[in-house]
């Protein structure tokens, strides 16, 4: 008969590891999908069969047959990184998802709706409304990482809720590939498991902060594990949570940063300030009297205000800190004919008007004129081509075209999906290209 061990003090027993998981695990959710995927047969000769009795079915009913549809069920991870309700998980977690449900550590469940997504970064921002304020997660800083440092991966693996792995970071800057092109070569690696269903989850350090977003395994070897590394998901959460893309709004200026500084950018000449004034070059320092260091931080800061609401902002000018009260006004819808004739040098009309055609009017927007000399003039456009895309965006009216063109500078590459159409002998025949511009 073996004699009993000593049982541990509790105290040593809450390692580095515990207390970073009591800290960070309230802030990782489950997330559900529910996807209408199209059934098609794998063997060539069932799905052969399928389309010929299809084919028959209409010639001999006068009906279409509906393609078989049936609805898909997946499960992933996401961590909660404000406490409003926004969510990071995986891009190919909610890709084509016709519904989203979060389910919280507590148990409870919301709808979430789809913000914004990368799906090289293979990154996606989702929002839940919750009657309450929910536990976030913390950022660590953007380097802040060591190799062969203890790491923890929580996740949601083959839908078992909320569990735990612990590894090393076996290598900081691994190469990402996608089409053969390197896209960066900042990945991080580990050796912690990250199973099916734990996509989307964190990467934690010792102290419970986010350092990666888990998205994907090694398949060919055991123990690999990839993740983004949190200075890639502060660059894109600092586009999608930006007011005039996240709420269409404005305090009337705008901020990036610059030098390790946020610095004001431009100033909008038709907007007076309640109190204060802003100006071109004026450092931030502050919003509702909390300090901001990063553009992140400050548009955090600027997420619970809604249109019409006010804001104190913390601004440096000539030396001297001042606050500046601004209201958090909707932006004027943007004119799409005038950003692509200024930006691109194309004078877009809605495809019915050129062709008269409501059935293919879905399809696109037709380049009526192209500017002599301009961009698009450059890349062999031409009039009568149809514009499907913008930047992987479809375009059918103006407003969706101003709703692109809006978050374009000049300098940014702006890719076109374009369509040419030729009536050929009572048939109507399609060609599509990809032409890539420069924003003037």
């Amino acid at each position: 008969m073996c004699a009993a061990l000593p049982a541990w003090p509790a105290a040593q027993r809450r390692t580095p590891v515990v207390v970073a998981v009591e800290k960070a695990l309230p802030a990782v959710v489950n997330i559900g999908t529910e996807k209408l995927v199209k059934v098609e047969h794998a063997d060539p000769l069932q799905q052969f069969r399928g389309q010929a009795f299809d084919e028959f079915f209409r010639q001999f009913f006068q009906q279409q047959m509906q393609p078989e549809y049936r609805l898909r069920h997946s499960l992933g991870s996401g961590v909660i990184i404000d406490p409003l309700g926004y969510i990071l998980t995986n891009f190919h977690v909610i890709e084509r998802a016709s519904k989203i449900q979060v389910t919280l550590t507590d148990g409870r469940a919301f709808p979430a709706a789809f913000l914004a997504g990368d799906p090289v970064n293979d990154i996606a921002l989702v929002k839940i409304d919750a009657p309450a304020r929910l536990p976030a997660v913390e950022f660590a800083a953007d380097d802040d990482t060591m190799l062969a440092e203890t790491v923890i991966a929580l996740g949601n693996p083959f839908g078992l809720g909320h569990s735990v792995t612990v590894g090393v970071l076996s290598a900081k800057d691994r190469e990402a590939r996608y089409g053969g092109k390197v896209l960066y070569k900042d990945i991080l690696q580990t050796d912690a498991a990250v199973n099916p269903g734990s996509s989307g989850g964190p990467l934690l350090n010792l102290d419970g902060q986010l350092i990666g977003l888990n998205v994907a395994i090694y398949q060919e070897a055991q123990n690999i594990g990839f993740a983004v590394p949190i200075k890639r998901m502060r660059e894109l959460l600092a586009q999608w949570l930006a007011p005039r893309l996240l709420k269409k709004a404005t305090l009337g200026f705008e901020v990036a940063a610059q030098g390790g500084r946020l610095v004001v950018t431009q100033v909008a000449p038709d907007r007076k300030l309640p109190r204060g004034a802003v100006a071109v070059g004026d450092e931030i320092v502050a919003v509702n009297r909390s300090p901001v260091a990063t553009l992140l931080d400050y548009e955090r800061a600027l997420l619970p205000l809604l249109p019409t609401h006010y804001a104190p902002i913390g601004v440096v000018h000539g030396g001297a800190t001042n606050e500046v009260v601004a209201q958090l006004l909707a932006l004027p819808k943007p004119d799409g004919a005038k950003l692509a004739r200024e930006r691109l040098g194309l004078e877009l009309k809605p495809f019915a008007e050129i062709k008269g055609s409501a059935t293919l009017a879905r399809q696109g927007v037709a380049i009526a004129a192209v500017t002599a000399g301009g961009v698009a003039a450059r890349a062999g456009l031409v009039p009568g081509l149809i514009v499907a895309r913008i930047n992987g965006q479809a375009v059918a009216t103006l407003d969706d075209v101003g709703a692109v063109m809006d978050n374009i500078h000049a300098g940014q590459p702006v890719s076109l999906a374009v369509v040419s159409l030729h009536e050929q002998q009572g048939f109507l025949l399609s060609q599509s290209g990809q032409a890539t511009l420069k924003a003037e």
